[in-house]
């Protein structure tokens, strides 16, 4: 299929926690399960490029489930109004950040399986 869903999908905290990638570039964002993540190569997409400038050295921050969205701010960084948005069905979504949940993607982000590292605790 060409092009990215726009039909957005409610996802559960539990689904977002992981590695995600960017399909158009060497971007990925980690979610932690302490409501933190990590990012690396974020300033070159589109969150760093179209709405957070100066993010390079401040790729990290915390999150906030919201069914369809997680509310993300960046820490150091004025970076108002941006979500990372889930779009597909519930099998089988991709996300992306933006600043308009309705919109659907420009730069779609996948998340991995296998590099959930912090979703489980080993026993």
């Amino acid at each position: 299929m060409a092009g990215c869903s726009v039909y957005p999908v409610s996802v559960e905290a539990g689904g977002v926690t992981g590695v995600w990638s960017s399909y158009g570039s060497e971007a990925t964002v980690e979610f932690k399960d302490d409501g933190t993540f990590v990012g690396t190569g974020l300033d070159a997409s589109d969150v760093g490029t179209r709405w957070c400038s100066g993010i390079a050295g401040r790729q990290q921050g915390k999150w906030t489930p919201s069914g369809e969205f997680a509310e993300v701010s960046f820490d150091g960084v004025d970076c108002e109004d941006v979500d990372f948005a889930f779009y597909g069905s519930p099998e089988h979504y991709i996300a992306c950040f933006t600043r308009d949940v309705t919109a659907g993607c420009t730069e779609e982000f996948r998340r991995e399986e296998g590099r959930n590292e912090g979703a489980g605790k080993g026993g």
